[in-house]
């Protein structure tokens, strides 16, 4: 649990750093071309969504054992 607190700190403090350096509006531009692939076709992004949360499930499996 500490190393996973410790990965989100420093990502944070990346992300601030990194917000600091080059600006939210490029560090923003990622997450509205996602929201905007979405909105134009959502049946693809249906697709890779579930296909994104079959890794996320067997990587739970796989840690388990």
């Amino acid at each position: 649990m500490a190393a996973r607190l410790w990965f989100i700190g420093s990502l944070l403090v990346a992300l601030g750093l990194a917000a600091r350096l080059i600006g939210w509006e490029f560090l923003l531009w990622v997450p509205r071309s996602v929201m905007n692939f979405i909105y134009e076709d959502p049946a693809t992004s249906g697709i890779i969504t579930l296909g994104i949360l079959l890794m996320v499930v067997a990587q739970l499996i796989r840690r388990r054992d």
